[in-house]
């Protein structure tokens, strides 16, 4: 078995390990000198580091590359041409850093990380002020010493350049070009997601707009997609970015709006599809339709910042990114919900062997209620993104199936009457109290009657 079946191994493995011992597997793997080695076994735990949070050491590689970590892409969600980055980018980059900077310089920033903690932004940013410009500048000497494409030296290592790797090298070199204001709002700004500007953050942003925009558009850009990768509602930053002043021209800056707001709203949709065509689709309905619902937050406020403009372009990226998430919605979201909720209702196997009981537990009516009221959120996403007519669909199907687990006849009249009431709950939760109403009816005959 070759070394990097190896490290293959230990990343499925790692999977199903517990937080404790996760966490071991990730300091192992922290001492390994050959990232490129352990890039898999990372790729794979990272959903679960992001949730655990662990402390990690801030390495000099980690602080290159902290001005340019919020367009990180994993590798199988990297989109190429929307301003994102692919983390196998990593790799080349600091290959490139790592054997092209100053020594003296690389040596006196990893000696000043051993005395600072992660969490300490002021420290980590003086430290890594010099870095960064210098880490920029052999980044960019390295792109236009040779232009063309192919396998490139680098040291006494060398990596294969592809287009789309010069155009990743070039936005990460660009970056730490202004990784100054890039860090200097972060510390300043709220942690992200961003949720609201305050006024003075407003004026925070405008100022250093303003100020990268006497320099280049192409800072201001750069500066843009950077800070809006941190946005719960990006809209709220173009609408800073159109207000700014800068020296351009009306149609320069609607250029500048609509390509960022553009590259915003494609990543929207693909992540919506990407979402939608996951071979592993076991996030659970609450947790999916909270995220549905931060892409819609997302989408509405791109639309109200960038509708007004009128442009083809922008309107068919609307359009496309308002379809994917209602599909993603209606086709996946929906189903997984519909299918929680029924297996729910199901008694569990092993408290039938047990004490031969055919009823849920209460855990498990609680999770079907949960599983209802996604459903109805989704429906709520469904309507906003022009997909009422298929939800409206398949909730009538739910309902439906609801409506004959009411009314299915049993010998026992308790058992009988515990799952009318389930399923007439149920029923309120995703149609609403007059069709919960009707059903109930239906069973007990009117009032008048």
């Amino acid at each position: 078995m070759s070394a990097l079946d190896k490290w293959r191994e230990i990343a499925l493995v790692s999977l199903g390990l517990p937080d404790e011992k996760l966490l071991g597997v990730l300091a192992l793997v922290e001492q390994v000198p050959d990232r490129d080695q352990v890039r898999e076994v990372l790729d794979k735990i990272r959903p679960r580091l992001v949730k655990l949070k662990p402390p990690r050491p801030i390495t000099v590689q980690r602080l290159a590359f902290r001005p340019v970590e919020d367009l990180f892409d994993p590798p199988e969600r990297y989109r190429a041409k929307i301003g994102r980055l692919s983390r196998h980018t990593i790799h080349p980059a600091w290959l490139v850093i790592h054997n092209l900077v100053d020594r003296s310089l690389l040596e006196r920033t990893e000696r000043g990380l051993k005395s600072v903690e992660a969490v300490n932004t002021t420290d980590l940013y003086a430290i890594g002020l010099p870095f960064w410009a210098a880490a920029g500048r052999v980044l960019t000497e390295f792109l236009e010493a040779d232009t063309s494409i192919g396998r490139r030296k680098v040291g006494n290592d060398s990596l294969t350049v592809t287009e789309d790797m010069r155009q990743q090298l070039t936005d990460i070199a660009d970056i730490l070009g202004i990784a100054a204001e890039v860090e200097t709002a972060k510390i300043h700004l709220p942690e992200k997601p961003i949720q609201a500007l305050s006024e003075v953050d407003t004026e925070l942003l405008t100022e250093v707009i303003s100020r990268l925009g006497n320099e280049s558009t192409r800072k201001v850009q750069t500066f843009i997609l950077v800070v809006l990768a941190r946005m719960s509602k990006p809209g709220d930053l173009l609408k800073v970015l159109a207000e700014a002043s800068m020296p351009c021209t009306t149609i320069e800056r609607n250029g500048l709006v609509k390509t960022v707001g553009t590259n915003a709203l494609a990543k929207l949709a693909f992540e919506a599809q990407d979402l939608r065509l996951a071979k592993t689709k076991n996030s659970d309905p609450v947790t999916g339709t909270l995220e549905a619902e931060q892409m819609l937050n997302r989408l509405i406020s791109l639309e109200k910042s960038l509708g007004g403009m009128r442009d083809k372009v922008v309107v068919e990226q609307i359009q496309t990114t308002r379809r994917e998430i209602g599909t993603y919605v209606v086709d996946t979201l929906a189903v997984k919900a519909d299918e929680a909720l029924f297996e729910n209702l199901r008694a569990k196997p092993e408290g039938v062997t047990k004490n031969g009981s055919k009823e849920p537990t209460m855990e498990q009516v609680e999770n079907a209620e949960k599983s209802a009221l996604s459903l109805k959120r989704c429906a709520r996403i469904a309507e906003t993104v022009g997909a009422k007519r298929e939800m409206e669909k398949k909730l009538q199907v739910v309902c439906g199936q609801l409506e004959r687990e009411a009314t299915a006849p049993d010998r026992d009249d308790e058992a009988r009457e515990r799952r009318l009431i389930r399923s007439v709950r149920l029923i309120e939760l995703i149609a609403g109290p007059d069709e919960a109403q009707r059903v109930l009816m239906s069973q007990f005959g009117s009032s008048e009657g």
